[in-house]
């Protein structure tokens, strides 16, 4: 029982240290259900008119939904299915994608939990992790070829 009791301990450590470390995080929104966030609450956005492993928002579109950055290795929170991989965009800085979509901050939201940029234009939305790449369904938006 003497040696059962420490392992336990780091066991649960190990577990709750993975976690902390992960790159993204998830949010239970009552209106949108689950959706991604960076490890500070906020929440992540996908742009329709992006392709898989490809941003096409530079300039204006940048400085109104600046890209999500992380430094490797990235980390999916415990049983979040999916992947998330670093492309690389056309001025050589990267940006996290999640199952090869990049993923975007939107400016106007100003605190954890804001979800001001779902729907804008028609072509911005949260992520939901539930929805696995062939079945991310947002309209306008192209099936990923994984």
């Amino acid at each position: 029982l003497l040696l059962i009791v420490p392992l336990l301990l780091a066991l649960v450590g190990s577990v709750a240290t993975a976690q902390d470390d992960a790159t993204l995080q998830t949010a239970e929104d009552p209106e949108l259900g689950t959706i991604l966030t960076d490890p500070e609450g906020m929440t992540l956005y996908l742009f329709t008119r992006d392709e898989p492993g490809v941003s096409n928002c530079y300039d204006d579109c940048e400085a109104a939904w600046p890209v999500f950055t992380s430094e490797e290795p990235l980390a999916l929170p415990e049983g979040v299915p999916g992947e998330l991989t670093l492309i690389e965009r056309t001025d050589g800085s990267t940006q996290v994608a999640y199952n090869g979509w990049p993923l975007y901050y939107w400016v106007e939201d100003q605190a954890p939990g804001d979800v001001t940029g779902q729907g804008v234009g028609d072509v911005w939305f949260v992520v939901n992790p539930a929805d696995s790449a062939e079945t991310m369904d947002v309209p306008g938006m192209a099936t990923p070829s994984m």
